[in-house]
């Protein structure tokens, strides 16, 4: 199969390192335009997240990892792509995206946001134009597989999300939460994630919100609002802060929160972001903790039977896959058998169709309803053969019904 993927994830890759090649929605169209245009690549799919960045292609007319190092690493590419960067072909990527969907390679394990994240990748490639239909029946593949996971297989104790998981780590190392003030900055499904958790927890909540989209935010119920443009003002009366914003700006930055904060109170920093959202030298200041994702990390801890059904479970999927990527060079010419058929059942039956009294318009529509149901027929009891045959006796015994079907066609003309 002629399938590939390069990337860093978290891994590999510290967050310094992941910020650097986190890819904004413009730079994510330009690298697809040059991987079609240079690389002659038939389709890609670009998947950048807060835990990874990876580039999948398919028919690539170069390797993976020169069109990932001059496309997204640039200087230091021999370096990088030594020191952290992983690339994958054939059966071993798609493999990895099965799993992947289903949230076994998450920082949380079993999380469901990557789940969305595959999805927004996928329809982007399609609205954009450079998904081919290799990678769509993959990526769609890959969705279908993890929604029977999570439907058959419970591989992550409750609801999996990075922000339960930072929720549950700060009640083990500060207790009860309830009560405890707390800012969220970004009102994008992650913060709002955050705070619908810190909300079931009793926590006093307040959410960010940018003036122009004032009118059409969604905000929890439960959750007080704050200017993002005031957010400074209220730092004093906060316990914790967390922020999980797509901005290429800090948020929160050293000198504003040093001159805002209530001297000898502790504050609790969560940067949920990618590139981070809070200024690193933040962390210099006394009476305050900074976290990032990478500390509410969570494996797959005892989770060994669940994995072995999804394992089983996601067998399945690649195997399906693999069959049709083996038979769809295949399809035209069952299109073609399909279409003879349909034209020798016309032409037998001509006799039959004026012999019975209908209209014209009605003669029509009769014709055109046999030829679709002989082309469906035909269409689905060559395809059957998947299920019966290995992939190279499927070759034989379609391209001997093809001369079979073109002999006939001779023998009505």
């Amino acid at each position: 199969m002629n399938i590939s993927m390069v990337g860093i994830d978290y891994n590999t890759a510290s967050i310094e390192e992941r910020e650097r090649f986190s890819l904004t929605f413009e730079s994510q169209l330009e690298i697809a335009k040059v991987i079609k245009e240079k690389y002659q690549g038939s389709g890609c799919i670009i998947l950048s997240t807060c835990n990874r960045t990876e580039i999948w292609f398919s028919e690539l007319g170069t390797s993976e990892t020169e069109c990932f190092s001059q496309l997204v690493i640039g200087e230091n590419a021999e370096r990088a792509m030594s020191s952290f960067c992983v690339s994958r072909q054939g059966e071993e990527a798609v493999k990895y995206l099965m799993e992947l969907g289903c949230g076994i390679h998450s920082q949380i394990f079993g999380e469901d946001q990557i789940l969305t994240q595959l999805k927004q990748a996928l329809q982007q490639a399609r609205d954009y134009q450079y998904v081919d239909s290799v990678l769509e029946c993959l990526f769609r593949t890959a969705i279908t597989a993890a929604k029977k996971v999570k439907t058959n297989i419970q591989i992550a104790k409750g609801n999996a999300s990075l922000p339960r998981a930072i929720v549950e780590q700060l009640e083990k190392e500060h207790g009860d939460l309830s009560g405890k003030s707390c800012l969220v900055i970004g009102n994008g499904e992650m913060g709002r994630l955050m705070a619908e958790n810190l909300i079931e927890k009793k926590c006093k909540v307040w959410m960010t919100l940018r003036q122009y989209k004032k009118s059409r935010a969604i905000i929890p119920e439960g959750s007080g609002v704050v200017l993002y443009d005031e957010r400074y003002e209220h730092i004093a009366a906060m316990d914790y802060i967390f922020s999980a914003t797509k901005s290429h700006h800090f948020t929160i930055i050293k000198s504003m929160f040093e001159n805002k904060r209530l001297k000898g109170k502790h504050y609790y920093l969560i940067d949920m972001a990618i590139p981070r959202d809070i200024e690193p030298s933040v962390e210099e200041l006394n009476d305050v903790s900074v976290y990032n994702m990478d500390y509410f990390s969570q494996g797959a801890k005892s989770r060994e039977k669940e994995l072995e059904e999804t394992a089983e479970l996601l067998d399945e999927y690649v195997s399906e896959f693999k069959q049709w990527y083996q038979f769809r060079n295949l399809a035209l010419t069952v299109d073609g058998i399909s279409d003879i058929v349909s034209e020798i059942t016309d032409a037998k039956l001509t006799k039959v169709y004026k012999s019975i009294d209908l209209s014209r318009e009605q003669q029509e529509l009769l014709q055109s309803n046999v030829q679709m149901a002989a082309k469906k027929a035909v269409s689905k009891i060559i395809f059957g053969l998947r299920d019966v045959l290995q992939i190279d006796q499927c070759e034989e015994v379609i391209q001997a019904l093809e001369q079979s079907a073109m002999n006939c066609v001779d023998c009505i003309k």
